[in-house]
């Protein structure tokens, strides 16, 4: 898998520059990499401007990508879509890694491992009240669990602080998390899939990782110290993993064509 580029997709409101220290440590291992922004952060010409669904964001992320198959490492919302994608796309995806990302954001009947709906709520309205607060409580929910948790805050805010807020699109593109159960595209996904989850995060329950163990056991899954944002502490999980995956493609390809 060490051919194919590596696409690292950020999370909601969260500007490329939060996966900057992960894209750094990949290319120090000589791989391709490069970071996918979503919309709501750089103000878009009209031209450009669509209703955003998951649809359009499938065509977007599709768009981004210059090489093809690739490796999709998906934060949060980031791995929703690369799960949808993969799904969709299987052609074009050769592996996943999904970083704190939940089957479903928004508690389920039957997937209780996740946000509290009342929770949900009061943080969509507080994104029409006052959304720089709200995107200030939420880089705090995000460096949460941190060892380094007034560090990441500091990086989180500022890294905010720069961008150019689309308040419609985040707002549209929280309501479709919010509203977000990718169960059936991960029980499609035929590339190998790994989930990876922070011990202390503030926004996805522990008790996912679990509940996406044996709901999934052809995926894999790992739990690390930190919060939602474990990857900014330290990089080297993800960068593990990649390389985990590398290895055991490489060794299926010689059993596939010995000499």
């Amino acid at each position: 898998m060490s051919q194919y580029p590596i696409v690292l997709i950020s999370g909601w409101a969260m500007p490329a520059g939060v996966m900057e220290a992960l894209a750094d440590a990949l290319d120090a291992e000589h791989r391709r990499v490069s970071i996918v922004q979503l919309p709501g952060l750089v103000m878009e010409s009209e031209a450009y401007k669509v209703d955003y669904d998951w649809g359009s964001l499938l065509g977007y992320l599709d768009q981004q990508l210059f090489e093809k198959p690739v490796v999709l490492v998906g934060w949060s919302l980031g791995g929703v879509l690369a799960t949808l994608f993969a799904s969709r796309y299987p052609d074009k995806v050769s592996a996943v890694v999904n970083i704190a990302t939940n089957a479903c954001f928004v508690k389920h009947h039957d997937w209780p491992e996740a946000m509290d709906s009342s929770l949900f709520s009061s943080f969509y309205e507080g994104m029409a009240q006052s959304h720089e607060k709200t995107l200030q409580q939420f880089s705090l929910l995000c460096s949460s669990g941190s060892s380094m948790r007034k560090e990441q805050t500091r990086q989180l805010q500022a890294l905010i602080s720069d961008t150019d807020i689309e308040l419609d699109i985040l707002q549209r593109l929280l309501e479709m998390l919010g509203k977000s159960d990718i169960r059936s595209a991960l029980s499609d996904i035929r590339c190998p899939v790994t989930h990876l989850f922070g011990k202390d995060d503030a926004l996805v329950p522990t008790a996912a990782a679990i509940s996406m163990e044996q709901l999934f056991p052809g995926h894999r899954v790992q739990v690390f110290d930190g919060g939602h944002g474990f990857f900014m502490d330290d990089p080297a999980p993800v960068v593990r993993e990649i390389q985990r995956l590398s290895h055991e493609k490489i060794a299926r390809n010689k059993q596939s064509h010995p000499a």
